[in-house]
């Protein structure tokens, strides 16, 4: 999210005194796609010889399109990254809201212009569902595809798959944002299939890797950490500085009945 840009700027900071090669060790379900593109920008500027990312674990939707924009993507046999596809806020009848992927709303738009163009009379059948989607979300909904394919193919094309041909470079993109081979927003897509199936630049570290035991052992020390200060939701370390960012937790008296 914005909030992070000061800390990674932070980290940037500290980071190229020594070197104009970095790696980046990112643990994220996700977030902003522009925050993702912002940090990408600051990344490869800074950072001439290469940037990489490492993921111990988990590195989701936007943790993804910051990833795919790096030199060289380092993962573990239980490292994950995920779709690209965005997700939309939709309002329920109950009032809460809840995040749909983009590519579901005009999808099954698609399907029910084709279902009425076969069948007239499902005009009547469709209309009340048809009411419920504002024209402005169907517009968003096309304008988050947009960016997240144009998002895809330049920072694939600068970042994991540089030197690919233009061909693979937009059929990864697809299979990242509206492809069927993993077609939920949490579909885990994992060393192998990063490196094969999407043609990405990813160098695995096994078990037995010095590597790998080292950065599993910070993995663990980190989620330990939050698990003794449930308030923090972020951490960004580097090697002189340790900043955490806490959350205000509510607790809500419920009245006896």
């Amino acid at each position: 999210m914005q909030a992070d840009v000061d800390p990674v700027m932070d980290f940037v900071k500290v980071a190229s005194r020594s070197s104009k090669e970095v790696y980046l060790i990112v643990e994220s379900s996700g977030g902003d796609g522009n925050v993702a593109e912002k940090s990408l920008y600051v990344f490869k500027e800074v950072f001439t010889k290469s940037f990489n990312v490492i993921i111990p674990n988990i590195a989701k939707s936007a943790a993804t399109m910051l990833s795919i924009g790096a030199d060289k993507i380092i993962m573990g046999t239980n490292s994950e990254l995920g779709p690209i596809d965005p997700q939309i806020a939709v309002m329920l009848p109950s009032g809460q809201s809840q995040y749909v992927p983009a590519k579901s709303i005009t999808g099954a738009l698609t399907n029910i212009k084709k279902e009425i163009e076969k069948n007239e009379k499902l005009v009547t059948m469709y209309y009340p569902v048809l009411q419920q989607i504002r024209p402005e979300t169907i517009k968003f909904c096309e304008d988050a595809i947009l960016f997240s394919k144009s998002f895809a193919k330049r920072w694939l094309k600068d970042g994991s798959m540089k030197g690919k041909s233009e061909t693979a470079i937009e059929k990864t993109a697809f299979e990242l944002i509206t492809g069927d081979r993993f077609n939920m927003h949490g579909s885990v897509i994992n060393h192998q299939e990063a490196k094969e199936s999407l043609d990405l630049n990813v160098e695995f570290w096994d078990q037995t890797d010095e590597r790998w035991q080292l950065l599993w052992d910070y993995y663990l020390r980190v989620k330990a950490n939050f698990q003794m200060n449930p308030a923090s939701a972020k951490l960004f370390e580097t090697t002189e500085t340790s900043l955490t960012m806490n959350v205000e937790i509510m607790q809500r008296v419920q009245p006896v009945k």
